[in-house]
């Protein structure tokens, strides 16, 4: 179980990261990042790799 206080932190950052709260519920991302005993931002760093499927992306392609 999350705390409410844990809940406003995942909603603040998430708003900060541009994340609507209507897609990415900010208790669910605050219970994830409890039982993966995550901070935010490694959680979101997760996801990230995730939905990227290990693919190049235009912020990870090596400059030539």
């Amino acid at each position: 179980m999350v705390t409410a206080e844990e809940i406003r932190q995942a909603k603040k950052f998430l708003e900060n990261k541009k994340f609507s709260i209507k897609d990415v519920k900010p208790r669910l991302f605050a219970i994830v990042a409890k039982e993966l005993k995550l901070k935010f931002t490694d959680l979101l760093d997760k996801f990230e790799k995730e939905v990227s499927d290990g693919e190049t992306t235009s912020s990870n392609k090596k400059q030539d």
